[in-house]
């Protein structure tokens, strides 16, 4: 069994997208950053924790994935609330920020951990432009305070992989594919 260790609606849309059959089993972790962790530390240390203990199967593959969103090599996650929302997308208007996204991959007898950056261009807003996305888009549950696919998204450009920026690092995903395409 493929199982994905995940709430994402974006990254269950993107491994049906590839036909997989998989089932979904999200694990509560506490994605606190460390005081001085780097941002790959950070992301190996929170998605490694997702995929949570072996399975039961010994068949089974898990899959876990985090992102984040890297500017001046500071870690913007999840806004708490509409005030973090607004100073992220402030302070991402008009500028060029990284985001990060992890994969990992535990079978049986190992646990992977890779990871793909993109580079994504915002718009430069103004404080009305970003209080009206956030109305309408109401981006809490995502790294940033955005989503690149959202009607009138922020992102202007972007450099690298899409599904990345979507959460999920797509191009890593494809390089294991030894592990997963069974279940294709």
């Amino acid at each position: 069994m493929l199982i994905l260790r995940s709430q994402s609606p974006r990254r269950k849309e993107i491994l049906q997208s590839l036909g997989l059959n998989f089932q979904i089993l999200a694990l509560p972790i506490d994605e606190t950053s460390l005081h001085q962790e780097t941002p790959v530390s950070y992301l190996e240390r929170v998605t490694l924790a997702k995929l949570g203990p072996k399975s039961e199967g010994p068949e089974d593959i898990i899959l876990a994935s985090d992102t984040i969103v890297v500017f001046q090599n500071k870690i913007l996650q999840k806004p708490a609330d509409e005030s973090e929302a607004i100073s992220m997308i402030s302070e991402l208007s008009g500028k060029t920020h990284q985001v990060f996204s992890g994969l990992g991959i535990m079978t049986k007898n190992q646990k992977i951990f890779d990871y793909d950056i993109s580079e994504v261009e915002f718009h430069p807003w103004n404080k009305s432009e970003i209080l009206e996305y956030i109305k309408v888009c109401k981006p809490y549950d995502k790294a940033g305070s955005y989503g690149i696919q959202d009607p009138n998204s922020p992102a202007k450009s972007f450099q690298g992989s899409y599904s990345n920026i979507l959460g999920f690092p797509i191009r890593k995903f494809f390089l294991y594919h030894t592990l997963w395409s069974r279940f294709l």
